[in-house]
Formats: structure tokens, sequence, C-alpha cells
């Protein structure tokens, strides 16, 4: 289902700084090149590597000491996030995983999938950890494949 964009939303996009407008520019596209070799049914191995970040598919994790991110990479972090979360698809979880992986490509990121049950069933969701900490709250709730 597509979703189409509010005038509140195109409000703040026209109110949005240049720099900030790059930076969603260049999310978009990278989203844009996730959902296109997901729709032609690239493997999840291929796209990990397509996107630079190492597929983690290991029953556990191996944290480290939690330590801030480079203010670098929260900026990233957060510019990710406010244009995935305007996604058009349902289920972005693996377009937005890929997309901050490969964005924070310099920290070593790893993409993990977890699974959860849920009344309908189990639900999967894909998330990225740098250095065995999660950068998604959400991730809390699965337990990683």
């Amino acid at each position: 289902m597509v979703r189409v964009p509010s005038r509140r939303t195109i409000g703040t996009v026209a109110r949005t700084p240049p720099r900030e407008l790059a930076d969603g520019l260049v999310v978009a596209t990278l989203g844009a090149a996730a959902e296109l070799l997901l729709r032609c049914r690239v493997g999840l191995p291929r796209l990990c590597r397509l996107f630079r970040v190492r597929l983690d598919l290991s029953g556990s994790s191996d944290p480290r000491d939690p330590e801030p991110l480079p203010a670098w990479a929260a900026a990233r972090l957060r510019s990710t996030r406010r244009v995935m979360r305007h996604w058009p698809v349902d289920g972005p979880c693996l377009r937005h995983s890929l997309v901050l992986g490969f964005r924070l490509r310099g920290l070593e990121p790893s993409l993990r999938i977890g699974v959860r049950s849920g009344s309908a069933g189990p639900v999967a969701h894909a998330w990225i950890e740098v250095a065995g900490q999660s950068l998604d709250p959400a991730s809390a709730g699965y337990e990683p494949f």
C-alpha cells in the first residue's frame, strides 16, 4: 500500500534546511535502491554485501562496552530515521536497516534479524547493531535467529 504525503509533510519538507534535504535525498536514494533490489528478489547475503553490512544470524550478540555513537553517526542515524519513518511501503525495517548500515559502514555494523510470537503468528524484524549494541529500541522484543 502506497501512502500519499500530507500537506503537513510537504510543508515540513519546504521548511527543512538545504543540508538536511541533501542528506534526506541520500537516504531516499539508498532506500529506493534497497526497495528495488528486494523486489528483484536479490538474496539477503548479497544485499548485505552490496550495502556493506555484515549479516549476523548467530543466536547471540557479543556486546562490548557501550560507547556513544560519534556525532557524525548519531546525525546519520537521526536523518535515516526521519526519512525512513515516512517510507511508503509496509514493513520497512529491512530497508531501514540496510540504509542505516550503509551510512554507518565505517563503524562495521551488523544486520540482525529476529522473530517474536504475535497473535497472528510469528513476526520478523531487522535491526542494526554496532559493537554488539542495538541501534533500534524495538529490537529488545525479538529473539535473534
